[in-house]
């Protein structure tokens, strides 16, 4: 097992949220959708981080699993988006819309969520597929 491969594809993660859903970036119209306001955001309760970090964690312990191996003529990196972007759309894409139709959430609060997601887990897996030795 590579600890830091997995432990730069959670942080990975975590600093791509903190970007996404910047109120300068597609924070203010998520917010809105979730029903948060910007002062709702200012002090977030640490388990929260916490819990997020743990999550992202044992998504990039699931993405090195087969980190190892390696696609003549590819570059890592690209191999690794490639497992990460696989699993995000055929697994995670289709939860988060189930899930936020039955929560009735907008269309675009779930463009916002999914398109997160597949890209977190799509770089995450890039990530750990570059600093995991082949082998």
């Amino acid at each position: 097992m590579e600890y830091v491969a997995m432990l730069a594809g959670a942080i990975l993660i975590m600093m791509l949220g903190w970007i996404w859903f910047h109120p300068k970036v597609t924070g203010n119209a998520w917010m809105k959708g979730a029903g948060l306001t910007e002062e709702d955001m200012k002090s977030p309760n640490p388990m929260i981080m916490v819990g997020a970090l743990l999550m992202a964690g044992v998504l990039a312990y699931a993405l090195s699993r087969y980190a190892g191996h390696t696609e003549e003529g590819m570059h890592q990196f690209v191999h690794g988006m490639y497992h990460g972007f696989m699993p995000a759309i055929l697994y995670v894409a289709p939860v988060l819309v189930s899930k936020s139709l039955f929560e009735q959430k907008s269309p675009g609060w779930i463009l916002l969520s999914v398109v997160y997601w597949v890209l977190a887990i799509t770089l995450a897996g890039g990530v750990v597929y570059m600093l995991t030795p082949v082998g």
